[in-house]
């Protein structure tokens, strides 16, 4: 029986030092996005390039874009930005939240950055907007579902298949895009 009690105790004191990862995602609305930015780019996927992170733990993407205009700030004619997950060799590692991307792929982003570093998305699928063309050639749409900042003290009801939230033309969304963000370009 000291031997069981033995055991029971070293696993007790054990498993609660083993280091739990999570994704955890607060929503955010345009808004919060938009004055949260360090920049807002909008372009073409170029490349997308698998590495393993410092640490050697997992794998990331850094995904290159061809700017086109930026909303707010600017980072240079192309921009590199990490995206956590990818596929390196035989290892590929998906992480919940995080977007995928394609070559050629048009994308608005909503990018942050800590010290030096590469920039990274904000809010992980929630900081790109995808782009595609209007049926009709007559330009382009914001394709992501947009949610509009709530008024003061007023809830926003998100409602799947809700009619009103459809695409949005590009000029539109970068209008409110610019206002939210705190500066007319």
């Amino acid at each position: 029986m000291t031997h069981t009690r033995a055991l029971l105790l070293l696993l007790l004191v054990t498993v609660p030092a083993i280091s739990a990862r999570a994704t955890v995602l607060i929503p955010a609305d345009l808004g919060e996005l938009s004055r949260d930015a360090l920049a807002i780019a909008r372009g073409r996927v170029a490349a997308l390039d698998s590495q393993w992170t410092e640490d050697h733990g997992t794998i990331e993407t850094i995904v290159t874009l061809e700017v086109d205009t930026y909303l707010k700030g600017s980072l240079g004619a192309t921009l590199r930005f990490r995206v956590p997950g990818g596929e390196l060799g035989r290892f590929r590692s998906v992480v919940v939240g995080a977007p995928a991307f394609a070559v050629d792929q048009r994308v608005v982003v909503f990018l942050g950055a800590r010290g030096p570093s590469v920039p990274y998305l904000l809010g992980m699928s929630q900081g790109v907007f995808r782009l595609s063309r209007a049926a009709d050639n007559s330009g382009w749409l914001v394709t992501s579902p947009v949610v509009m900042p709530a008024t003061a003290g007023a809830s926003l009801r998100v409602v799947r298949g809700d009619p009103a939230r459809r695409a949005l033309p590009l000029g539109d969304f970068e209008q409110t895009v610019r206002a939210l963000a705190g500066g007319a370009k």
